[in-house]
């Protein structure tokens, strides 16, 4: 995965607008600071215009992301079929049982999400949430 994962965000550099400072290199998080700074001081000096600032909490997303969305965008960028199969592995029909009290559950399958520690997850991410950001912009 490690591999995969530094291919895509080579990819994703070029790729993933430059306002999206999250996982990839060369850009960091505290990019989105110093915007929201220069935002507020071009509004200061230009009263009549109008500004909109949108923060979006993306709380327990990495937990909830549709796999047939994702699967969907994913081929829309054209990464590859080599890449969409290798995603299709992962992402297709996994189950799971937990253990409560020393006990372990009936089988269940997940659905949704993405693999928590797995370095492809957060490029996934930012690649989906891209989708979301476009139609903002």
């Amino acid at each position: 995965m490690t591999v995969m994962a530094e291919r895509l965000k080579k990819v994703l550099n070029d790729r993933i607008h430059s306002d999206q400072n999250g996982f990839l290199p060369t850009r960091q998080i505290r990019y989105n600071t110093r915007t929201i700074i220069y935002i507020l001081e071009y509004y200061e000096m230009h009263p009549g215009n109008q500004v909109a600032l949108v923060f979006l909490d993306a709380q327990k997303t990495f937990d909830n992301l549709n796999w047939d969305f994702m699967k969907q965008q994913i081929k829309l960028t054209n990464f590859g079929v080599k890449f969409l199969r290798m995603l299709n592995s992962i992402y297709t029909t996994q189950k799971a049982k937990l253990m409560i009290n020393g006990e372990f559950t009936s089988i269940f399958e997940i659905k949704k999400g993405v693999r928590q520690g797995c370095p492809l997850s957060p490029l996934l991410f930012i690649t989906i949430i891209e989708t979301l950001l476009d139609r903002i912009r």
